[in-house]
């Protein structure tokens, strides 16, 4: 899902269709998509526009996966705290539980 900030603190995130997008206000946090305005909003909880957009927020989004990746694929391996200090910790932890990056003894290298 593509999530594009906006100047007045929203986003834009593209929806699954691709030729529509939701805005997402996350302070709210609210979303002006329907599963959003019909269902999860009387039941206080979350679309995945907003979860895209918290994770977005938090470095944990497609696009810094990748950086994360292509890093460790150009290093070869790298120390894990050196990985986590470069990017976002739980980004990191998210590919290791993915299985796209393995840890051992400190030493993060891409899973073959």
């Amino acid at each position: 899902m593509k999530v594009t900030p906006s100047d007045d603190g929203t986003y834009f995130v593209e929806s699954s269709r691709k030729e529509k997008h939701y805005v997402v206000d996350p302070k709210e946090p609210s979303c002006s998509c329907p599963h959003f305005t019909v269902t999860m909003k009387k039941k206080f909880g979350w679309c995945k526009h907003i979860r895209a957009v918290k994770d977005f927020a938090e470095g944990r989004d497609e696009g810094n996966y990748q950086k994360i990746v292509d890093f460790v694929r150009e290093k070869g391996s790298v120390e894990l705290l050196e990985l986590e200090r470069l990017f976002n910790k739980e980004a990191v932890d998210d590919l290791i539980c993915q299985s796209l990056l393995k840890e051992a003894r400190g030493i993060v290298h891409l899973r073959r």
